[in-house]
C-alpha cells in the first residue's frame, strides 16, 4: 500500500496550504507512492487517519503543525494503547515541536521529504493519554493552556513570537486554579498552582523547555507543576523555562512517573499538543502508553539548552 498523506491546510495560518505544492513536487520527483487528502475542519484528521489505517495505508503522514500530528495520532490509537500504522511527519506548522525533537527540519522541505521517503530512521516512541485525549508531546493545564488561547487571538504576528506574547497576556489576566495531584509514589495536596505540565517530549511552543530531561522512549511521563506566585514572580520564572533552568526554582516540582491523577476545585482549560480542548474538567487521569507508536524520524533530535541535564528530577 502507498503512504497516506493527511494535510491540514490551515496550519500556520494557511501557511501549510501555500507550501503544499512544493511538498508534492518534491515527493513526485522522489517517486514517492502516496495518496493525498486534506482536512476540512477540526477533528477531521482523526477521522481520516482512522480510515487510512483500516484501509491498510502505511505509513500515515501528518502534514501540518503539532495539532495536525496529534489528530492523526489520535486516529491511529483511538481507545487502544498502540498505533495501528507507522507515523510520518511533514512539519508545516508554526512551532513544529514534535518534528524538532524527531530531527526533521521545518525550514528545509527537501530534506524533510527525503527523510520520509527513505525512512531509514524509524523510532519506537511513547505516547500519553489524558482522559480520552492521546498526546505525543505534551498536556498542559493552567497558565500554559491560557497562554495558547491568548496566542490564538493574535492575528498579525506569527511563529514563536506569538506564543511569547500569548504568555505575557495570560500572565496579566490569569487567575490561578486550586489543584491537587497524585502519582506513582507521591502526592501533593490541593493548592493554587501556576500551571502543570505533563509530557513525553522536551520542547513546546517553539521556545519552552518545561521538561528538559524528558526522553520520548523511556516508558515515563515527565510531570512538572509550579506553585502560584505573584505576576512579577511569573515574569522572572518564564525566561528560565526557555533555558531549562527553572526546575530547581522554589515552588517548582519535577517528577518522572507513569501516571498522574489531577483533581481541581476549578474547571481546567486543557492544552493537548498545542490544541485547546472543549472540555474543561475538574478531574484528569494521565498515563503513559509505552512504546505505542513507530515514527519515521531524522538522524539527530533537536538540541536541548546547554545545562538542561544538570536539573535532575525530584
Amino acid at each position: 500500500m502507498p503512504a497516506k498523506i493527511i494535510l491540514n491546510p490551515y496550519a500556520n495560518r494557511w501557511g501549510a496550504k501555500r507550501r503544499a505544492p512544493d511538498v508534492r513536487r518534491i515527493l513526485d520527483a522522489l517517486a514517492y507512492d502516496y495518496d493525498w487528502v486534506e482536512t476540512e475542519g477540526p477533528g477531521h484528521g482523526m477521522e481520516l487517519a482512522r480510515e487510512a489505517a483500516t484501509q491498510g495505508f502505511d505509513p500515515i503522514v501528518a502534514a501540518g503543525g503539532d495539532g495536525a500530528i496529534s489528530e492523526v495520532v489520535n486516529g491511529l490509537v483511538e481507545d487502544g494503547d498502540v498505533a495501528q500504522a507507522t507515523l510520518g511527519v511533514l512539519p508545516l506548522g508554526a512551532a513544529n515541536d514534535y518534528a524538532y525533537q524527531l530531527g526533521i527540519p521545518d525550514d528545509d522541505l527537501e530534506t524533510a521529504c527525503r527523510l520520509l521517503v527513505e525512512a531509514r530512521h524509524v523510532r519506537t516512541l511513547d505516547l500519553g493519554r489524558a482522559n480520552q485525549h492521546v498526546f505525543m508531546n505534551d498536556f498542559i493545564v493552567g497558565l500554559g493552556a491560557i497562554a495558547n488561547m491568548e496566542a490564538a487571538k493574535i492575528q498579525r504576528i506569527h511563529g514563536e513570537t506569538r506564543y511569547i506574547l500569548g504568555a505575557v497576556k495570560a500572565i496579566l489576566k490569569a487567575q490561578w486554579p486550586t489543584v491537587g495531584f497524585r502519582w506513582d509514589d507521591g502526592e501533593m495536596p490541593k493548592r493554587p498552582i501556576l500551571m502543570s505540565y505533563i509530557s513525553i517530549g522536551y520542547r513546546t511552543g517553539g521556545v519552552y523547555f518545561f521538561s528538559p530531561r524528558a526522553q520520548q522512549d523511556d516508558g515515563k511521563i515527565d510531570f512538572l507543576t509550579a506553585d502560584a506566585r505573584s505576576r512579577l514572580g511569573v515574569f522572572k520564572l518564564l525566561p528560565k523555562t526557555m533555558k531549562g533552568t527553572h526546575t530547581h526554582e522554589p515552588g517548582v516540582y519535577y517528577h518522572q512517573c507513569t501516571w498522574v491523577a489531577i483533581e481541581s476545585d476549578d474547571p481546567l482549560p486543557m492544552l493537548v499538543d498545542g490544541e485547546i480542548k472543549s472540555d474543561f474538567p475538574t478531574e484528569v487521569d494521565v498515563r503513559v502508553l509505552p512504546g505505542a507508536i513507530r515514527v519515521i524520524s531524522g538522524v539527530t533530535p533537536g538540541p536541548r539548552p546547554e545545562g538542561a541535564y544538570s536539573n535532575r528530577p525530584r
